[in-house]
């Protein structure tokens, strides 16, 4: 069984994760494009420090990456100091790299480093030091000027997890088609004799764009996808990258079948749905966003001027053009689950998770929001506990699994979602 690293939610070996690279000069810069990639669920941001205008005064850097950590609570963060040699910006001396790491990892505030491998003299003693300070390691190397034999691409992504790094990545420059192919083989040769130390591999440039997509087959757990600026040649777009995955892993999985989220209102289904939306890929639809568009109006407003029954009239119809749709998350509105038809129809196109909370937890998630006509009036515990007990059964009738949601992070939540999900294939 792989042994893999989860953290933040996420698991680092599993299916590739994409992560986008930030590479500004200016502070304001990176604040702003961190900020931006973290409102958006990103999975991972690597910031390129090499990149920074203060690279080479620790302080500021220790400030910016307090910062970025803040906002990266629901996303992997790693620091990476790329040297010249290796195709970055950074001028630093390998000794004054090699501290610059260790106070990185003393500060705590990067959930990953980045090691150039095999520009570092005694790395091995590096990493432990690093892995004293609780850091996770990926210990790198690119080739900017060729592609090596399979042979040696796979000695050294050896020589690398055996220095006691958490993570090795290799990435090389094509010159022909062919060696493309060799680095995909030292890649499934590697994953094969080592399962259980994730790697990341890619062939750089137009020509090995595909070693950027494969990774769910061929066994690389992280792919670099372009924010508002490429770190390197051959990178897609972040959006365009993680269509192409989706569609792979669904070629690959043989999967289709949508996900619905069902719950009391202010449960946490459409805070799931864009945590689920970042894991898997998959494009998100809210049931009652979509039915205000169709609309022109609120909730509230469709209430009071077509009244309830058309309202659900008009859910039920949602819900039957859904149910021919593929690979959606579906937020499903607080009722959705009282009629029989739309239960069915959840059921026959998908997964249906019931997301449940606890009456306290649903007051003081709802308690300001005036969009819930359902509860306006009603807004205690004990009419909600009441309104719980009384589409308890539906609930039951509807769901195939149920996932708690009560003082946990979104992310642990959508993980446990997936996880359970796949167990019932």
């Amino acid at each position: 069984m792989n042994t893999y690293i989860r953290k933040k939610g996420y698991t680092i070996g599993e299916r590739p994760i994409i992560c986008v690279p930030v590479v500004a000069e200016k502070k304001e810069e990176i604040l702003a494009q961190v900020r931006k990639l973290a409102d958006e669920r990103a999975q991972m941001i690597e910031w390129r420090i090499d990149w920074f205008e203060a690279a080479d005064d620790t302080k500021q850097v220790l400030e910016v990456i307090r910062n970025l950590q803040k906002m990266c609570r629901n996303t992997l963060l790693l620091a990476t100091y790329r040297t010249k040699s290796q195709g970055g910006q950074g001028m630093l001396s390998q000794e004054r790299v090699k501290q610059l790491l260790l106070t990185l990892a003393e500060s705590g505030d990067a959930d990953l480093l980045d090691a150039e491998y095999y520009e570092l003299e005694q790395a091995e003693e590096l990493f432990q030091k690093l892995h004293e300070r609780k850091t996770l390691i990926i210990a790198s190397h690119h080739n900017f000027e060729e592609t090596p034999s399979a042979e040696e691409m796979s000695g050294l992504l050896r020589k690398m997890q055996r220095s006691g790094a958490d993570i090795v990545k290799l990435a090389v420059m094509p010159r022909r088609q062919a060696d493309v192919a060799e680095l995909l083989l030292a890649t499934a040769q590697f994953k094969e004799q080592f399962p259980d130390t994730p790697l990341i591999t890619m062939s750089m440039g137009s020509m090995g764009v595909v070693s950027r997509v494969c990774g769910e087959s061929f066994g690389s757990c992280v792919t670099f996808g372009a924010g508002e600026k490429a770190s390197a040649p051959g990178q897609m777009g972040k959006q365009e990258l993680a269509q192409v995955l989706q569609l792979l892993h669904q070629a690959i999985t043989g999967g289709d079948a949508n996900i619905y989220l069902i719950g009391f209102m202010g449960a946490g289904k459409s805070t799931v749905a864009l945590a689920l939306r970042q894991l898997c890929g998959m494009e998100i639809i809210d049931t009652d966003e979509e039915l205000v568009r169709r609309a022109g109006m609120s909730i509230p407003e469709i209430f009071e001027k077509r009244g309830q029954e058309t309202f659900r009239e008009m859910e039920s119809a949602l819900f039957r053009e859904l149910s021919e749709m593929k690979n959606m998350i579906v937020s499903c509105g607080g009722g959705a689950i009282l009629r029989e038809e739309n239960r069915m129809l959840m059921k026959k196109s998908g997964t249906v998770v019931q997301l449940t909370a606890e009456p306290e937890t649903i007051l003081e998630r709802v308690q300001h929001d005036h969009n819930r006509p359902i509860l306006e009036g009603k807004k205690n515990v004990t009419a909600i506990r009441a309104l719980l007990e009384e589409r308890r059964e539906a609930y039951e009738m509807a769901r195939d699994l149920a996932v708690a949601t009560d003082g946990r992070r979104t992310q642990d939540i959508a993980a446990e979602i997936l996880e359970k999900i796949e167990e019932r294939k």
